[in-house]
């Protein structure tokens, strides 16, 4: 998620004309989403049954997935 940021400040600096509100809002986005989904890497519970396990971070990784896709077409609407 950090090169997304990267990508969004680049988009800041960079380009003439750059609408920054709306490329802060990507920024928050993103932050919001990193916070998120660290929160929930972090989660202990339900370790005890291992097909819990397996399933918590499979639906973790679609939703990571999911995200990163949404941001990155959010960033590419900006121009």
């Amino acid at each position: 998620m950090d090169l997304l940021c990267m990508d969004c400040i680049f988009y800041k600096v960079y380009v003439v004309d750059a609408d920054m509100e709306a490329a802060n809002k990507v920024i928050v986005r993103i932050t919001e989403a990193q916070s998120e989904l660290l929160k929930r890497v972090n989660s202990t519970e339900g370790k005890e049954v291992k097909g819990r396990i397996k399933a918590y971070y499979k639906k973790l990784n679609a939703d990571f997935e999911k995200q990163v896709n949404a941001i990155g077409k959010e960033i590419a609407a900006l121009g």
